[in-house]
């Protein structure tokens, strides 16, 4: 026998010793009738609850504002805005500069690094002078709709204000565009983030039972005494979770595109590979918790407690921008962040792999830190 046969027979057998754990894994899900009603019916049923009843809050408004103008009219409404506590300067890539540009304004609110843009145009200073009223430009990102809405309020609070400083009404007038958003339906927010927030819901918990649960049941032992050398058990209790989140990110977009309507601008399987990588980078924590836990209970309270500061932080419910600076550098640490911007891109801008390539470095590295610490922890368990 070749060296060649040799290691082919090697890698043969592995591969029949993981996949023989993986459809024990996929039979001990499936089989039973209560996991298979929880895998599809709360995935379907919260994705339309969800999407009736999703609200938001705003404190922070991340802001860009161009003036053409260069007026003291302009000069007035820009130390309005300014000073008034809630319009923060958006924080900017080096090189961005969108007060000197309009092409550089228009991808500071596209790129979503300003929630508000503010153009005030070149005659503004000559309407606002002859009582025909001046227009200022507000440009929003509604991707995010229900915060949209309350920095446009602000913005209308504070040209209404200029005008009762006057003393006569529509000396100054705002004209707005959502962007992303055109209509302004909440709901064209919050629904593509569920794909992400309850991928990782079902990642973190039906990998977070794949040790406890056969610990706790006795059958863990037993394992250990197959063929199987303890990394592809590891791989076989991996893929059954991944594959089932993929799935149910499927039917959640499903809900998006064909119930609710929400187009969807991107390339399908640009949106699959995010979802795979953003699922690999979680599942590696979900098995370290797992290979922690000695009972069922154990494992669920560590999943949630991981799960939802994640979601939290994860721009799901507030814009990262519109965050403090300190939990705006905690998010950099947090998975969640980078799959949810990246699925919004993708979804709504029709990104490409180029454009989200820099959401994807972060989860590969959590992919290459996670899943070998996982590996280290579930070794250590079971020798």
């Amino acid at each position: 026998m070749t060296i060649l046969q040799t290691l082919w027979t090697a890698v043969r057998l592995s591969l029949l010793r993981i996949r023989a754990v993986l459809m024990k894994e996929l039979v001990t899900l499936l089989k039973d009738p209560g996991v298979r009603r929880i895998l599809i019916v709360p995935v379907v049923a919260q994705s339309v609850l969800f999407g009736y009843g999703a609200t938001f809050n705003l404190e922070r408004v991340p802001t860009v504002i161009l003036d053409l103008s260069h007026s003291a009219a302009s000069t007035r409404v820009v130390r309005a805005v300014t000073e008034n506590g809630v319009f923060t300067p958006a924080p900017l890539p080096p090189g961005l500069h969108p007060e000197r540009s309009i092409e550089d304004w228009t991808r500071a609110v596209d790129d979503g690094y300003a929630l508000v843009g503010i153009l005030i145009p070149e005659e503004f200073d000559e309407h606002e002078a002859d009582g025909t009223g001046g227009e200022i430009f507000v440009a929003v990102d509604a991707r995010n709709t229900t915060t949209a809405n309350v920095a446009t309020g602000y913005v209308n609070a504070v040209v209404a204000n200029l005008n009762a400083q006057d003393g006569r009404s529509g000396t100054i007038a705002m004209r707005e565009r959502y962007r992303y958003n055109e209509n302004n339906i909440t709901r064209f927010n919050i629904m593509p983030g569920l794909i992400v927030a309850l991928s990782m819901l079902q990642v973190m918990l039906l990998a977070g039972l794949a040790i406890s649960r056969e610990r706790e049941e006795g059958s863990f032992d037993m394992m250990l005494m197959t063929p199987a050398h303890p990394w592809e058990i590891f791989v076989g209790k991996a893929l059954p979770p991944i594959a089932i989140a993929l799935f149910q990110s499927f039917l959640i977009f499903a809900v998006c595109r064909w119930w609710f309507g929400i187009p969807f601008a991107g390339d399908y399987l640009v949106m699959g590979g995010v979802l795979a990588l953003f699922s690999l980078s979680i599942v590696g924590i979900a098995l370290a918790l797992s290979a922690m836990s000695s009972t069922i209970q154990t494992s669920v309270i560590l999943a949630f407690f991981m799960v939802l500061p994640a979601l939290v932080l994860s721009g799901l419910m507030t814009p990262i921008g519109a965050m403090p600076e300190w939990m705006q550098t905690v998010t950099l640490f947090n998975p969640a962040r980078y799959g949810m911007t990246a699925v919004r891109m993708v979804y709504f801008e029709g990104t490409g792999w180029r454009g989200v390539w820099p959401q994807m470095w972060p989860l590969i590295v959590t992919s290459f830190i996670t899943i070998p610490a996982a590996m280290w922890l579930f070794r250590n368990k079971t020798t």
